[in-house]
């Protein structure tokens, strides 16, 4: 109750700008953060940055304090990676957030050799072998959408009712371990099938 008087008092009396990260958006489960994307409405909750590689499994999950810009976070998915799982990726295709020229380079630091964003911002070109290279990233890029609609829709992800933030976490995680199985488990099932001759 203090924090929200002190709140109101510092915004409705004394003119001030309270910052997002000193603000309470839920009474029941304060760590939960705002979320404006764009022109789109505001959302309540925790920022999930999933990368994931060719086989379709998700291979880095992050719950991000606040509501940092995505070129922020590529740095990280760029370390994680190659800490992670030993690999030199050589082709990257990102959301048009990560788009940024500081990025593109880092990930030329990395080794990486195709670097696609999907919107540039700027003077910005993608770094591309060829043009049937973009195009081939970009429409695998449009294919992730399924991968995060799938885990969203499939394990419940649009709203958590676990309270708290250990547990707000533990479901995110949990949901991306749950999907990945059921990935690996499609791959082996698809190799036990006989093929028809």
């Amino acid at each position: 109750m203090e924090k929200v008087y002190d709140i109101s008092y510092r915004h409705e009396l004394l003119g001030e700008s309270v910052p997002n990260r000193e603000k309470i958006f839920s009474i029941y489960e304060d760590h939960t953060d705002i979320l404006v994307k764009g022109a789109r409405e505001a959302a309540f909750g925790h920022k999930v940055n999933l990368t994931t590689g060719r086989s379709n499994l998700i291979l880095d999950c992050e719950i991000v304090d606040g509501n940092p810009r995505d070129s922020i976070l590529y740095e990280g998915v760029l370390a994680r990676v190659r800490s992670d799982y030993g690999l030199r990726v050589r082709d990257m295709v990102t959301d048009g957030g990560y788009a940024s020229l500081s990025n593109q380079e880092k990930a030329k630091e990395y080794g990486i050799v195709n670097i696609v964003f999907n919107k540039l911002v700027g003077s910005l070109k993608n770094v591309v072998t060829s043009v049937q290279m973009e195009t081939r990233l970009k429409k695998w890029r449009s294919g992730i959408e399924a991968v995060i609609s799938n885990l969203k829709r499939g394990f419940h992800l649009f709203r958590c009712e676990w309270k708290g933030r250990d547990h707000f976490d533990a479901k995110v995680l949990w949901s991306v371990i749950a999907y990945n199985i059921r990935v690996m488990t499609g791959f082996m099932l698809g190799k036990l099938v006989p093929q028809p001759r």
